[in-house]
């Protein structure tokens, strides 16, 4: 499936909760119930090696990734890796970003995956679903508020 395809039939469903921020890259705002929603970076990533295209029908692909929080100090890595072995969709993720003022910080996202050349739309609205859900109990179990 293209990603221009999919991203426009995305948006449609989507509507305002949608953000275009490149062109290889989507913001989808996903509501989660009880008043709370889940922001979900939808990207589309080229396989590369050394530097050189690979064979981009088999490696291309889509990722999803969720924001959950700051990595909070002493956070229990086991309790983690352990929580990652129960989910049904993608992997909890150490990530460091930038915020507005320049600063690192180290983020818990959610983050799954899947290969663009055997995607559909249906399983790609599932995965940005499941994400954003997922994401969004594991964000109030650590912070017990809604930061994303």
């Amino acid at each position: 499936m293209d990603f221009r395809a999919l991203t426009d039939r995305l948006k449609s469903r989507f509507g305002e909760n949608a953000r275009e921020v490149g062109a290889s890259h989507w913001v989808y705002e996903v509501m989660t119930g009880n008043q709370r929603s889940q922001v979900v970076h939808l990207l589309y990533k080229e396989q590369r090696e050394n530097g050189r295209e690979a064979n981009r029908i088999v490696a291309d692909r889509i990722v999803a990734d969720s924001p959950i929080g700051p990595l909070p100090r002493r956070y229990d890595l086991e309790q983690l890796l352990r929580r990652n072995a129960e989910l049904d969709v993608g992997a909890i993720c150490i990530e460091d970003f930038r915020n507005e003022e320049g600063d690192q910080v180290t983020y818990l996202t959610l983050r799954a995956s899947h290969l663009l050349s055997t995607l559909d739309f249906e399983e790609v609205w599932e995965m940005i679903e499941k994400v954003a859900r997922v994401a969004d109990v594991i964000e109030r179990d650590v912070y017990a508020s809604d930061l994303h």
